[in-house]
C-alpha cells in the first residue's frame, strides 16, 4: 500500500487540489500566488498574530516553568507548549523561558517521569518537544523516550497504540523528530484508517471522522513523513471543505453532528491542509467571503490569546487554543513542486 502511495505523484496526468488552479508545467499552485499583494497582506497579518501569542504565552507560564491549567503544571501542556514554541525559533531552555530559576525544559524533565510511564504516544508527545528543542529523547530526565514507544510498537497491526489513532500520530512523530526509522506497516495503519468520508477518527475504531485527527495525519504524513501527494489527501480535503462551517472555521464534527467553530479544530485543519499543499485561504475553502486562516486569526482576542470559542463565556482552553493556532501559522504552505516518487529507504531514514 504504501508503495503504491509514494509511486503516486503530481507529474503527468495528475489532478491539482479541488479549488487550485492547473500549472501549465504540471502539478499545480496555489490559488493564492497571483495576489501577492493580498499574500504578502496575510503574511505580516500572520506574523503579528504570532508574536502576540507568543508574548501572551510569556504571561501564562507558572512560577515552576512548566504551563498548564489552573495555575497547575500538566507535562502534557508544557511539552505542546516547549514544541511550538521551538517550532518558532524559541529556546525553550533558554533565559527568555526561564523563571525562578526554572526553563520550561527543566519543568518537562520535572512533570515527564509520572505522565509517560510506558505510553507511546505520551512518549512521543515528549520526544518530539524534546527532539525539537534540541534536547536528547533518547536521555530526557531519566528516561529514554525512544525505547519507550520502539517497545510498544506491534508489527501485527502496525499501531504504536492499540486503540488510539491520535496517540500513534505522536508516537510516529516522536521518532521521526528523534531521527529514528519508522516501519512502513505504521504509515500503512495510518492510510487504512481513514475513514469512507476521507477523513480520521482519533481511534482506530471509529466508523466516522473528526476535523481534529484529519488534520493532525495530514500534517503528520505530509510535513513529517514526507509524502507530498497521495489519494488520501484529496479525499480528506474534500471531508474538510464539507465540514468547515458558515464563520470559515471547523468544529470537531461535522454535520449531522454540527458543532461551533473552535481555534483548535480550525488550527489542525488550517495546517494538515498547508501541509498537504492546499491553501485554506483558496476558493475551495471559502465561506461568505472569508477563508479558513482569517477564520483562525478570528479568534485571536486583544491580550494575543487564541479563545476555544467565540461564544460568550466558553473561551476555556486559552493555552491550548493558542498553541494550535501558532502550530497552524508556523507550517508553511506546500510550494507547488512537483511531486516525485520517494526512495523507500529514504523515506525509513527521516
Amino acid at each position: 500500500m504504501l508503495g503504491v502511495l509514494l509511486a503516486a505523484g503530481r507529474g503527468a496526468g495528475a489532478q491539482p487540489p479541488p479549488g487550485q488552479p492547473a500549472d501549465p508545467k504540471g502539478g499545480w499552485r496555489t490559488a493564492s500566488i497571483p495576489d501577492r499583494r493580498g499574500a504578502i497582506f496575510r503574511a505580516e497579518g500572520e506574523s503579528q498574530a504570532r508574536q502576540r501569542a507568543v508574548a501572551w504565552l510569556h504571561t501564562q507560564q507558572l512560577p515552576d516553568g512548566s504551563f498548564g491549567h489552573a495555575g497547575r503544571g500538566s507535562a502534557s501542556v508544557t511539552a505542546d507548549a516547549i514544541y511550538v514554541l521551538a517550532l518558532l525559533g524559541e529556546d525553550p531552555a533558554g533565559p527568555a523561558w526561564t523563571i525562578n530559576g526554572h526553563s520550561a525544559m527543566a519543568a518537562l524533565a520535572t512533570l515527564a517521569p509520572s505522565y509517560v510511564g510506558s505510553d507511546a504516544g505520551q512518549a512521543g508527545k515528549v520526544a518530539r518537544a524534546v527532539a525539537l528543542a534540541a534536547g536528547n529523547p533518547r536521555s530526557f530526565a531519566g528516561l529514554n523516550l525512544v525505547a519507550i514507544i520502539q517497545a510498544a510498537y506491534n508489527p501485527a497491526t502496525g499501531r504504536y497504540h492499540p486503540t488510539l489513532l491520535f496517540r500513534h500520530t505522536l508516537a510516529v512523530e516522536g521518532l521521526l523528530r528523534a531521527g529514528e526509522p519508522v516501519p512502513p506497516a505504521a504509515l500503512d495503519a495510518l492510510l487504512a484508517a481513514q475513514r469512507p468520508d476521507g477523513g480520521w477518527f482519533w481511534s482506530f475504531d471509529g466508523t466516522t471522522s473528526d476535523v481534529d485527527t484529519t488534520g493532525r495525519v495530514l500534517q503528520l504524513l505530509a510535513a513529517h513523513v514526507g509524502i507530498r501527494c497521495a489519494p488520501a489527501f484529496a479525499r480528506a480535503a474534500d471531508y474538510l471543505a464539507a465540514a468547515q462551517v458558515s464563520t470559515g472555521g471547523w468544529g470537531v464534527y461535522p454535520a449531522p453532528n454540527t458543532n461551533p467553530a473552535n481555534a483548535n479544530s480550525t488550527g489542525l485543519a488550517v495546517a494538515g491542509l498547508r501541509a498537504t499543499g492546499y491553501d485554506p485561504d483558496g476558493p475551495l475553502f471559502q465561506k461568505n467571503g472569508r477563508g479558513a486562516v482569517e477564520a483562525l486569526l478570528s479568534f485571536q482576542d486583544t491580550s494575543g490569546a487564541f479563545v476555544y470559542t467565540q461564544q460568550a463565556g466558553r473561551e476555556e482552553s486559552r493555552v491550548l487554543a493558542t498553541i494550535d493556532a501558532l502550530n497552524a501559522l508556523a507550517q508553511p504552505l506546500a510550494g507547488p513542486a512537483a511531486c516525485r516518487p520517494l526512495y523507500l529507504p529514504v523515506l525509513m531514514q527521516r
